[in-house]
């Protein structure tokens, strides 16, 4: 909160948002704990976090195995989806944006219509 108030306080009061539709449902398992296991080596811990990744959903009083997704509201998918979107946040970066993200949503600080028109494209 106190990034967006200093870009809006710098000017940049145009505000696109950017929420990556079905991006819960989709996270691809192999790929998270790839870039998990780059920051964490502890192998236990990493176990536990793939065993949570493929915990079965219940629904309706059945059982159903998961093979892609994280639960969206639990603890660990925020931490676990900024682990999976720090590229996405280097991409912005790299084009010189200001942004603020959490987990899926994302907010974009541009100065005019103009610039936010721009990015929105």
């Amino acid at each position: 909160m106190l990034k967006a108030q200093e870009y809006v306080e710098s000017g940049k009061c145009w505000v696109v948002e950017m929420d990556l539709s079905k991006f819960f449902d989709r996270v691809n398992h192999d790929i998270l704990m790839d870039r998990v296991s780059r920051v964490i080596t502890d192998k236990p811990l990493l176990k536990l976090i793939r065993r949570y990744l493929n915990a079965g959903i219940m629904e309706d009083g059945l059982a159903s195995p998961r093979t892609q997704g994280v639960s969206q509201g639990s603890p660990l998918s925020p931490l676990l989806s900024n682990v999976m979107l720090t590229e996405l946040d280097w991409e912005i970066d790299s084009r010189g944006l200001s942004h603020v993200r959490y987990a899926d949503d994302c907010n974009i600080y541009v100065k005019s219509e103009k610039a936010a028109q721009r990015v929105l494209n």
